[in-house]
């Protein structure tokens, strides 16, 4: 069984990129886009599609973010996501609680406080 993965090779230029993203920005994205689909190519064929749809999920965050930090911001809350998401599935497999039953369990216990009522307009 022969392996036809290409290897990605490429090493992106921090500071070219910095510079492209500030002063051309077409060439950037352009970049961006061929060092993405180097990257996609090189991973074996049954993990392609997969990452291609997490790549577009990426592309359409970035794409409705009204600025590049809330573009930011939204991408790592995807990854940080995605992290508990796999913390909570070790966790079961090992038999421990998973984060989103203590997280449940915490907001029970500090759920308790004073209702306010507002007068009536």
């Amino acid at each position: 069984m022969g392996n036809t993965q290409k290897q990605c090779k490429l090493h992106v230029d921090f500071d070219e990129m910095l510079a492209l993203a500030k002063t051309d920005p077409a060439t950037f994205e352009a970049k961006r886009a061929e060092y993405i689909e180097s990257f996609l190519t090189s991973v074996p064929a049954e993990k392609q599609t997969r990452l291609r749809g997490l790549q577009w999920q990426i592309d359409q965050t970035r794409h409705l973010a009204r600025t590049p930090m809330a573009s930011c911001i939204a991408i790592s809350r995807m990854m940080w996501d995605s992290l508990h998401l796999l913390s909570d599935q070790q966790r079961k497999l090992v038999g421990l609680p998973t984060e989103q039953t203590v997280s449940i369990k915490k907001t029970a216990v500090t759920s308790k406080g004073r209702l306010i009522r507002f007068p009536a307009r």
